[in-house]
């Protein structure tokens, strides 16, 4: 006669987990994976940064600017003049990474611009060697 407990002893232990090897082979997968699509985020957020440098070159910092030319009536001599203007001006930024790009380095301000006429040009320069700037490049 077959007991119940005996129904339950043989049944659980034709059931087996996962073995060690089992469990590596799919960690190293796992792993295989992830270095492939961490090898594209580099790409994904470099891109990231190009769009934050457009973004500042053509909004941020041309209101700057011309804040400065409409409350001080002349353009900036220097892109630092944005944090020390004359006349008792409240300064637009506060801290000089306010006026770095992406990377770490100065956004570039020229006046009278060289690509503006008449105006001023703010550009910097991405890691491939593209220029960003607030200027039409007939794109």
């Amino acid at each position: 006669m077959i007991t119940a407990a005996k129904t339950i002893k043989s049944r659980t232990s034709r059931v087996r987990g996962f073995t060690l090897v089992e469990i590596l082979i799919v960690l190293a997968l796992i792993g295989i994976v992830a270095g492939l699509a961490m090898s594209n985020l580099g790409e994904i957020f470099g891109g990231g940064k190009v769009k934050a440098a457009q973004t500042w070159v053509n909004s941020t910092g041309e209101a700057y600017v011309t804040s400065y030319f409409a409350l001080v009536g002349e353009y900036p001599k220097s892109i630092n003049d944005l944090k020390t203007p004359p006349n008792g001006i409240p300064p637009f930024v506060k801290r000089s990474s306010d006026l770095e790009d992406p990377w770490g380095k100065p956004y570039v301000y020229v006046y009278p611009g060289a690509q503006n006429t008449g105006s001023f040009d703010i550009s910097t320069t991405a890691p491939d060697g593209t220029v960003i700037g607030n200027w039409d490049t007939g794109k």
